[in-house]
């Protein structure tokens, strides 16, 4: 996944919005490899109503992290288009797609991968991660209690974030801004370390999804 170009509104943030603790799937690092979990539904029947709750609160926790303007413009942006609109062109040449859980933690992987790794010119094959995500999924018994409208909360903060984050990298990459891409860098690492147990730096994407590094790497 290359970093592409982002809307001018969003483009005013600096700096990503806190989320929600949300741990990758139990069963990421060990799962059942079988083909029908590979192939595991992890999409929902998507509510408008939740939809438009996660947007109102998802805009004021960026009134108090970034500012009155900034929320305005997003809100401005959102008026146009939703945020699931977005999210959706940015990622449709990776093979992504809305409502759907692995998808959104897949864009949302591999963009802080990305950020923390500076690998902003590598282009990741997000397939093997999908598939890697709905395997583990599959074999999650947290996620197997999942109704559609908890689904829909975990995807669509995923995507929310995202856009926040992918914004702020634009914004930074755009302006050669080295200390804002370190600290882009070490607050995805963190995000990941404290939220998901995951240590960034020591992971590359493959054919497998994400793996440890190889002493070779």
């Amino acid at each position: 996944m290359l970093i592409r170009p982002f809307l001018t509104a969003l483009l005013l943030l600096a700096t990503p919005v806190a989320a929600n603790a949300q741990q990758l799937p139990q069963a990421v690092e060990n799962p059942t490899t079988t083909a029908d979990a590979a192939e595991f539904d992890t999409s929902y029947r998507p509510s408008p109503s939740i939809s438009a709750r996660m947007q109102r609160e998802f805009l004021s926790r960026i009134r108090w992290s970034a500012g009155v303007e900034v929320r305005d413009n997003l809100a401005e942006a959102f008026a146009e288009r939703s945020p699931s609109e977005i999210w959706q062109e940015l990622v449709a040449p990776d093979g992504l797609t809305t409502n759907n859980v692995a998808d959104a933690l897949t864009a949302y992987w591999v963009l802080n991968w990305v950020a923390a790794n500076g690998a902003y010119a590598v282009e990741v094959d997000s397939r093997p991660i999908q598939r890697q995500l709905r395997l583990a999924f599959a074999n999650d018994p947290s996620f197997l209690r999942l109704s559609d409208q908890q689904r829909q909360e975990m995807a669509e903060g995923y995507i929310l974030n995202f856009l926040v984050e992918h914004a702020a990298l634009n914004t930074a990459l755009a302006q050669k801004d080295l200390e804002t891409l370190y600290a882009l860098a070490m607050a995805a690492a963190s995000r990941f370390r404290s939220q998901m147990n995951v240590n960034l730096f020591t992971l590359v994407p493959g054919p497998d999804g994400f793996v440890g590094r190889s002493n070779s790497d």
